[in-house]
């Protein structure tokens, strides 16, 4: 009796854990902070500038993510890094679900505040 009710405990602690996990993708998240947030601030924040649509176009559209950080060197070097490649579709998902009209309210969670200069 004592063992199913520990496993049971066990399972509503683990779906309550992962549901509490699953707000925003974290590796994402830090991704976005490392790369982008010295000019652009929070993810959270940059996210919000612009609306799902526009995310997909910049993000889908050859070379023009690299158009718009032509003239600042060290963006440029960032989004060719392996670390950008690898993520740009949970990047572009982060900024979908987190955009402007997303109606997603994210912000300090105890966990990610402020950027990482």
């Amino acid at each position: 009796m004592i063992r199913g009710i520990s496993i049971l405990l066990l399972f509503v602690y683990s779906v309550v854990w992962s549901d509490a996990a699953e707000r925003y993708d974290t590796k994402a998240f830090r991704t976005i902070t490392k790369l982008c947030s010295s000019c652009h601030g929070t993810p959270f924040y940059m996210a919000k500038q612009i609306d799902e649509d526009d995310w997909e176009f910049y993000f889908n559209t050859k070379g023009k993510l690299e158009k718009l950080h032509s003239t600042k060197p060290k963006a440029l070097a960032n989004l060719k890094k392996a670390l950008f490649k690898n993520r740009k579709s949970r990047l572009l998902k982060f900024f979908i679900d987190n955009s402007k009209f997303s109606g997603a309210v994210n912000g300090c969670d105890a966990n990610f505040c402020g950027t990482h200069h």
